[in-house]
């Protein structure tokens, strides 16, 4: 096998490698609503307005933050986000968000980008 050959080949090899470790949408929007979930129950208005996109991110209120974060505090210490469903062709993700004492339904949609693009907690209350 010629060095030219030998080079093209190991380069696709490396392609393919690459791909299969790309996260998937499902994943992404995990990511993105559980950074943006950790920074709500941490009252970080920064932190929150970095995972959400540009219009949404102006939209959010500090009263907003602190209504939100004190309804998770009262269900106890986070514990994470749990899959629940997805809808690929409108990009919207539901996770549950555990806590202690109970749970919430996180909904978000992921833009192009990577950030959010909605983000919706149905609090049950």
């Amino acid at each position: 096998m010629s060095g030219s050959r030998r080079t093209v080949g190991l380069v696709a090899i490396g392609a393919m490698l690459l791909a299969g470790c790309a996260p998937n949408p499902t994943d992404r929007a995990q990511h993105a609503a559980a950074s943006a979930t950790q920074a709500v129950y941490a009252d970080r208005l920064a932190e929150l307005r970095d995972a959400l996109d540009g219009p949404l991110a102006q939209r959010v209120t500090r009263a907003q933050l602190g209504l939100l974060s004190d309804r998770m505090h009262a269900l106890g210490a986070y514990d994470g986000l749990t899959y629940v469903i997805a809808d690929p062709t409108t990009h919207e993700y539901t996770f549950r968000a555990n806590f202690a004492r109970g749970a919430m339904n996180v909904v978000v949609k992921l833009d192009p980008s990577g950030k959010l693009g909605a983000y919706r907690i149905f609090t049950g209350s």
